[in-house]
């Protein structure tokens, strides 16, 4: 297995054997040991001595179910630390199946100038993009599909990544083709366009799927799986993400009207069950967007006349750029959806943003219409256009508000910290700034709320360094590792256990740390005053675990039990 380095300034390729150390490590865990060990915390972000990393996980060929995410790693524009955006598509099988455990871009070509990498079984090639320039990811995807061919997988940025603006996204695409995917958080798409980079389109034409060492085994420990998973992944293979919707706004955690919890008239609109009906009836269905998932969470929504909106109607955009906006209409959040994934911006930070907005002035709540002015002024440039493409807390600062809805420089996604408080103690230590994915939990009381946070960072950290979906998992831990240990040992020969497997984890929260002590980002964010004064309905809510206690989280990161 091999990592790919692109230099961007030259234009040059060349290829590197994976170090043996590293035969199992993968996604966020290999893209923290590239970055700490090649650029220093306080470079910018932005300029050519940075570095922008894709990483598999260490299955992802094997086409072993759900093991298909990757990471996307860079220091982020937006909080100023080390960063880890986590996306599902094909581009990790792909790349996996090439022999390519990692693509490491570096350097920036002459100011302006923008280009595509296209990587086949016979080598990388570089391609002048300036046809594409201005392009959004939906018109650049079809017209890259039809030149290079309907099976190639492409990551690529809008035009808010080409500009360099801070909610930029990194827009993979999925079995079908569309740019649905997006690793979304921290910005990471200014940095590819910081980087003169469109597109990197991966075309596996002549590969095979990678064989692990013991076929046998290997496909002994996969078989049972599925069943092992059904019943903890039922919700999500039935509604999606969409299907927490309506219990998670009637706790408060999900944000309405600018993270005050007054939730919209029709927020019933936005709940799983009433989208699955709807899509029903217009053709929609679930599905998956890689090959071998096993859950099928994607929600893919038609409009009325049964034309495709997106692929990927999800809860988090649902609350952020609908109920968040006073608005419960889905159909108003899928076109936002397809607006925002076509400009290549993370909806969690727009939708937050535009919050922010609607808060100081700038439209009422409620007002579907101006939020699609807007989102046109985003991708038109224009000053409030700007003023939103460069996230909420930019926003905030531009329009003279102080309740600013942000962790370490990113916006709070739809778990809010007043209710789940290990998520909220999540937002403020974790290295990765305001991220549900960094380690999600609902637990109401603050006491022992540190201690929960510290297991879920480490089990997220491990799955997101192994490349394995989030909802394609068993429950029980032990059932979860015992998979994983069987699966690494029967694919490279070797003899782990599920403690080294759990330590893949605790490792690369290690280096996350390491890098962010010389970093602008702030260590333990002290987050908004309002999550500590503002009572969230209906449930009487604040956050009160103390500061203190949180400064202390990473003394037991070696010793938590986490099985």
């Amino acid at each position: 297995m091999q990592i790919l380095r692109i230099d961007m300034s030259a234009l040059t390729s060349s290829f590197e054997d994976l170090p043996e150390e590293w035969k199992i490590l993968g996604g966020r865990g290999l893209s923290a040991k590239i970055l700490t060990a090649e650029v220093p915390p306080e470079t910018d972000p932005l300029s050519a001595e940075a570095r922008l990393v894709f990483a598999n996980g260490p299955l992802a060929g094997t086409m072993a179910p759900s093991f298909g995410r990757m990471s996307v790693g860079a220091k982020s524009p937006l909080t100023m630390g080390i960063k880890e955006a986590n996306v599902g598509g094909t581009l990790s099988q792909k790349l996996d199946k090439l022999g390519i455990r990692a693509i490491i871009v570096q350097g920036a070509p002459a100011e302006g100038k923008l280009h595509l990498v296209k990587i086949t079984k016979d080598g990388v090639s570089f391609e002048d993009a300036d046809a594409y320039r201005g392009m959004g990811t939906y018109a650049l995807c079809e017209a890259l599909r039809k030149e290079h061919g309907k099976k190639v997988g492409i990551i690529s940025i809008g035009v808010v990544g080409e500009r360099k603006q801070k909610s930029a996204s990194v827009a993979l695409t999925d079995k079908d083709g569309h740019p649905s995917r997006h690793a979304a958080r921290g910005g990471l798409g200014a940095v590819m366009g910081a980087k003169g980079l469109k597109a990197i389109i991966a075309d596996d034409k002549g590969t095979s799927p990678v064989k692990p060492a013991q076929q046998k085994a290997y496909r002994a420990a996969v078989k049972p799986w599925p069943k092992a998973i059904k019943q903890d992944t039922l919700l999500f293979s039935t509604t999606g993400t969409p299907g927490v919707v309506a219990p998670l706004s009637r706790m408060g955690s999900t944000p309405m009207t600018n993270y005050t919890g007054q939730p919209p008239e029709d927020i019933e609109g936005l709940y799983g069950d009433n989208i699955r009906a709807q899509g029903e009836a217009r053709g929609g269905k679930m599905d998956a967007c890689m090959q071998g998932c096993l859950v099928k969470c994607s929600v893919i929504h038609n409009d009325a006349d049964g034309n495709h909106v997106t692929s990927a109607l999800e809860y988090e955009t649902l609350a952020l750029m609908g109920s968040n906006l006073g608005i419960g209409d889905a159909d108003a959040v899928a076109r936002f959806d397809r607006k925002c994934d076509d400009l290549g911006v993370d909806t969690i930070e727009i939708g937050s943003a535009l919050g922010v907005a609607a808060s100081a002035g700038k439209f009422a709540f409620g007002d579907v219409a101006a939020v699609d002015a807007l989102l046109d002024e985003v991708e038109q440039g224009t000053e409030d256009g700007a003023m939103i493409a460069n996230g909420v807390v930019h926003t905030a600062n531009m329009l003279g508000v102080d309740r600013i809805p942000a962790f370490k420089g990113q916006a709070i996604p739809a778990h809010d910290p007043r209710v789940g408080k290990p998520t909220g103690v999540t937002y403020h230590t974790s290295p990765m700034g305001a991220d549900h994915t960094a380690g999600l939990k609902y637990e109401m009381d603050n006491e022992g709320a540190v201690e929960h946070s510290l297991r879920e960072q480490i089990v997220n950290a491990m799955l997101d360094t192994l490349g394995l979906c989030q909802f394609a998992i068993a429950n029980d831990r032990n059932v979860l590792t015992t998979f994983i240990k069987d699966l690494l040992n029967n694919c490279y020969d070797l003899n782990l256990t599920q403690d080294d497997v759990v330590n893949l984890g605790r490792e690369t929260l290690r280096d996350e740390v390491a890098f962010n002590k010389g970093a602008e980002i702030s260590h333990i964010d002290a987050g908004p005053e309002f999550v500590r004064s503002e009572v969230l309905p209906p449930m009487g809510m604040v956050f009160g675990v103390e500061q203190a206690e949180m400064e202390k989280i990473w003394d037991n990161l070696d010793t938590v039990a986490v099985l």
